[in-house]
């Protein structure tokens, strides 16, 4: 369900609601996870980079989208079943291709192993060195896709949490080696729980070549796809092009 931001809107609509009068659903529903700086929870409703660019494409389409923010792996599966849905922030691999309708590139991807300044007994030169650690991972995505082809597996080298922040929490309290994240969202999360920049040390980057995108169901509206493209590529002209 939508909540408008405004106040009187946001009351109206409440009251609607205990009336059992209906209340237009949006237009499309968008899914995402906690992946600040991208795509978070804060005090109130998601913010983020993608978020605010979601929320313009929004306003650019005529599309009302609500937004919902949950783990990775429950977003991704719930896009993937819900025909006017967006997905957030992804990455575009060959065995996703024909998964999405491609919105982007909307942002450069740079994703590291991480481990503790105080581990100076983790040594990582390769990643065939990291065999040696116990890997906190997200389940389903991009970068846990890629150390799954390289041979690592769960409940051996991988640990999977909902999110970076879980597994950040986990790092500090000495349950994994090495955290596997989005620099910005490493970053990020140590400050969110008043960890200094100090205490975290990349030891080996994992791919700094990607980019991020948004995905578009393929069972979407073509009328409600077409707007998406549209605005987007209205929008790419406005603020991406060089």
């Amino acid at each position: 369900m939508i909540i408008p931001k405004n106040p009187l809107i946001r009351w109206l609509a409440v009251g609607l609601i205990a009336l059992g009068l209906p209340v237009r659903a949006a237009d499309l529903t968008a899914y995402t996870e906690n992946l600040p700086p991208l795509n978070y929870l804060s005090e109130g409703p998601p913010a983020g980079f993608t978020v605010e660019l979601v929320q313009k494409l929004a306003q650019e389409s005529g599309l009302s989208i609500d937004i919902r923010l949950m783990p990775w792996l429950r977003a991704y599966q719930t896009a993937r079943q819900t025909p006017d849905s967006l997905l957030f922030t992804l990455v575009r691999l060959p065995e996703r291709e024909a998964q999405f309708a491609w919105l982007g590139p909307i942002a450069k991807r740079r994703v590291a192993l991480y481990r503790l300044a105080s581990r100076n007994d983790i040594r990582v030169h390769a990643l065939a060195d990291a065999r040696r650690y116990r890997i906190g991972v997200v389940r389903e995505s991009a970068a846990t896709r890629q150390m799954l082809a390289a041979g690592f597996r769960f409940e051996h080298e991988l640990e999977a949490g909902n999110d970076d922040l879980m597994n950040m929490k986990k790092l500090r309290g000495g349950r994994i080696d090495l955290l596997l994240a989005l620099d910005a969202s490493a970053h990020f999360n140590l400050r969110q729980l008043a960890g200094g920049s100090d205490e975290l040390v990349e030891v080996l980057v994992l791919d700094a070549q990607s980019d991020y995108y948004i995905g578009a169901s393929t069972q979407m509206q073509p009328a409600k796809l077409r707007a998406l493209r549209q605005a987007f590529a209205r929008l790419q002209q406005r603020y991406f092009a060089r």
